[in-house]
C-alpha cells in the first residue's frame, strides 16, 4: 500500500476499522479537533492529514501491534517538543556504515534526523517506527534504530503503514525493498 490520496482516505479508514474490529484489536477513543489542535500548537506543527483523520475517525492508539508487548502510542503519550525543524533525509542513512569520525556522524544525526518525526511504535531492540511531521517526507513512516534510518518498505504514509499491519499482523516484512545484510543492517538493493 503505498501512500494514499486525500480522497482515498475515506475509503481507507473504512477497510482500517472493519479490519480492526474483525481482528478484536482494542483502539484508544477517537480524538477532537481540538485535542489534536492543542498538540500541534504545543508542537508548532500541523500534523500530516492521514494521521489526524486515523485519530479523528479510528482511535487515538491501540495495544498488541507486533506482538510482545509493541503498542501503537497514544497522542498523550507522545513527547511535546517543537517538531518544526525538518526531518532533513529523503533516503536512508545507515551512520554504522558510515566512514567519517563519529564526532561528524553525530552532529549530522543531530541536525538531520531526530526532529520533525514522532515516535508511533517502540519495537524494542532498539528499533522504532516513527511519523516524518516535517520536511520532504512529511506523513512517511519510516523505521530508526541505533545503526541508521529507513522509510519503511514500498515508501508508506501512517493510513498504508497501519492497513499493511492490519493485513499482515505477524508477517509484516518492512525491509522488502532491502537486502540485510547481518554485519552491516540493512542495505540498500
Amino acid at each position: 500500500m503505498p501512500i494514499y490520496n486525500a480522497e482515498e482516505y475515506e475509503e481507507a479508514v473504512e477497510r482500517i476499522k472493519m479490519k480492526a474490529a474483525a481482528m478484536n484489536i482494542e483502539m484508544g477513543e477517537c480524538l477532537s479537533e481540538r485535542a489534536i489542535c492543542e498538540f500541534e500548537e504545543l508542537c508548532n506543527i500541523t500534523l500530516p492529514p492521514a494521521y489526524r483523520i486515523f485519530l479523528k475517525r479510528v482511535g487515538d492508539g491501540c495495544n498488541d501491534m507486533f506482538g510482545g508487548g509493541c503498542r501503537l502510542k497514544a497522542l498523550c503519550e507522545i513527547e511535546r517538543r517543537d517538531l518544526s525543524s525538518p526531518f532533513m533525509l529523503d533516503r536512508e542513512w545507515i551512520w554504522e556504515d558510515d566512514k567519517r569520525p563519529s564526532d561528524v556522524i553525530g552532529e549530522e544525526i543531530a541536525a538531520q534526523v531526530y526532529q520533525g518525526e514522532i515516535e508511533l511504535v517502540d519495537a524494542g531492540d532498539c528499533m522504532s517506527f516513527n511519523l516524518i511531521v516535517s520536511g520532504k517526507c512529511r506523513g512517511e513512516v519510516w523505521c530508526f534504530s541505533d545503526v541508521g534510518v529507513q522509510p519503511c518498505c514500498e515508501r508508506q504514509d501512517f493510513l498504508g503503514w497501519f492497513e499493511l499491519w492490519l493485513d499482515n499482523p505477524d508477517g509484516v516484512d518492512y525491509f522488502k525493498d532491502y537486502d540485510y545484510d547481518a554485519d552491516c543492517g540493512p542495505n540498500v538493493l
